[in-house]
């Protein structure tokens, strides 16, 4: 896989001719950062999809971010979701990260949520994720690497409720579809038994608590969930900080 920023520029169209002809040479998917913005004229994620059907494309792209659509004119928002639906683009939304940095400036309250149009997306058939690319680290200091969290915070900042439906699939299959992981995220005879049990009756329950006694399987086994002392973490902070 290829990755990289796409960031606003004059030259952003030759710099994605550029990456997506490197990405077809060598047979490689690739996965973007883009739009992490609440600048309406922040136009990347369009401009990736008029590269994929510029050239073609027939790896996968990611394009992940994609907060300055949230904040465009209907009408440029159509333009570009018709265009990312048609190149077969799939999203990660981070609904954590995005809420915490977007619209931040001292002494002053947040107008908007930070997010990208989960709900738009998904009524076109594009293939949305959520997800959390920070943890404790400068640009999120909190999370514990628990997509349950990633999934709650989610329903509640993005209105994945009321009805939940198939948006459980964000944080499980269609992420595995996308990683190409087969048939991870899915509960199918024959596939390997690892799965998480929560002590809930609904999703009411599920996402009020944090299931802290959840039991994790692996390959039909229950596995020790113990979480480790952050003394134990701090190694690994320290590394992805630097």
């Amino acid at each position: 896989m290829l990755g990289g920023v796409a960031l606003p520029s004059p030259a952003l169209a030759a710099q994605l001719d550029r990456v997506f002809a490197l990405a077809a040479a060598r047979g490689l998917d690739l996965d973007f950062h883009a739009d992490e913005t609440g600048d309406p004229g922040a136009a990347a994620l369009r401009a990736i999809a008029e590269a994929a059907l510029r050239h073609r494309f027939a790896g996968s792209v990611v394009v992940g971010h994609c907060c300055s659509l949230a904040v465009q004119p209907p009408g440029e928002v159509e333009r570009t979701l018709d265009l990312v639906a048609a190149a077969r683009l799939a999203i990660v939304s981070l609904p954590m990260c995005n809420l915490y940095l977007q619209d931040r400036t001292p002494g002053r309250t947040p107008r908007w949520r930070g997010v990208t149009l989960l709900h738009e997306m998904r009524a076109r058939g594009i293939p949305v994720a959520v997800a959390s690319d920070n943890c404790r680290d400068p640009f999120y200091g909190y999370g514990d690497q628990d997509m349950l969290e990633v999934f709650t915070q989610a329903a509640r900042i993005a209105h994945l409720d009321r009805p939940v439906g198939a948006w459980p699939a964000a944080v499980t299959r269609t992420p595995a579809a996308i990683m190409g992981l087969g048939a991870g995220g899915r509960l199918e005879t024959g596939a390997p038994a690892d799965l998480v049990l929560f002590n809930a009756r609904g999703y009411s329950e599920l996402l009020s608590r944090p299931q802290s006694d959840r039991i994790v399987l692996r390959a039909g086994k229950a596995i020790d969930t113990t979480l480790p002392d952050y003394r134990e973490l701090d190694p690994l902070m320290a590394g992805a900080q630097a």
